[in-house]
């Protein structure tokens, strides 16, 4: 009888956890259309940038598509995403992309999403 209930609980934790991020899998707009040589010249002087993006409920559905689709989106080298600290750090090439750019790459994730306290590292 407790494993029955343990299995149940387990079972409506799992559920509750997995509807709970509620984002899309990619981003609603392709921001830019690169070619090799565009992204060889672009990346010789990047920018970095952090941002806090609140809104994410669990690490591995709500950070890890912010991550994925911040990564994909072309003009942007290397983005990490943390949902600890809520905050994600990326560098990006300024001549493709604008931080509000960016931005809306987080924002076409999800409705739930919101970005906050952009900073421009040196």
């Amino acid at each position: 009888m407790k494993k029955i209930q343990y299995s149940i609980i387990v079972a409506v934790l799992l559920a509750l956890s997995l509807a709970a991020c509620k984002n899309n899998q990619a981003p609603k707009t392709v921001l830019i259309n690169s070619s090799e040589a565009v992204v060889e010249v672009a990346f010789k002087s990047p920018k970095k940038m952090a941002m806090n993006i609140e809104g994410m409920m669990c690490a591995i559905g709500c950070a890890a598509t912010i991550e994925k689709n911040l990564n994909k989106t072309a003009g942007i080298k290397l983005a990490k995403v943390d949902f600890e600290t809520k905050k994600a750090v990326l560098t990006f090439d300024a001549e493709l992309l604008s931080p509000n750019d960016i931005t809306q790459v987080v924002l076409n994730t999800s409705d739930d999403y919101s970005v906050t306290d952009l900073e421009l590292i040196d």
